[in-house]
């Protein structure tokens, strides 16, 4: 079974681009309900916040990577042109250590 398959139909925000890669090529759909990932760098996002009142549904998506991993992860990107589940642990080791996390 694939878990990432469909594409996302949810409005998005127009100003909103992916935080680790800065683009907006589109989300894919996961088999978890309203989880969808970035399809050029596989950022995983939520369109649910389960903190707001009222309608959980959001339309700026967000991410699901721990704080911790944001900066590493971008520098995947911008250095090694590599989404988050193709790097190595070496290459996140080289990603974390250049961003002293």
């Amino acid at each position: 079974m694939q878990y990432w398959k469909e594409f996302m139909n949810w409005p998005l925000d127009h100003d909103w681009v992916c935080e680790t890669c800065n683009h907006y090529q589109g989300m894919t759909w996961g088999l978890i309900h309203a989880e969808c990932r970035c399809d050029k760098c596989h950022t995983v996002y939520t369109m649910r916040d389960y903190k707001k009142e009222g309608d959980p549904i959001v339309d700026i998506p967000i991410s699901k990577l721990k704080e911790e991993y944001k900066a590493p992860a971008k520098w995947l990107w911008e250095n090694l042109s590599l989404g988050i589940d193709e790097a190595t642990d070496d290459e996140w080791d080289q990603a974390i250590e250049a961003c002293n996390v």
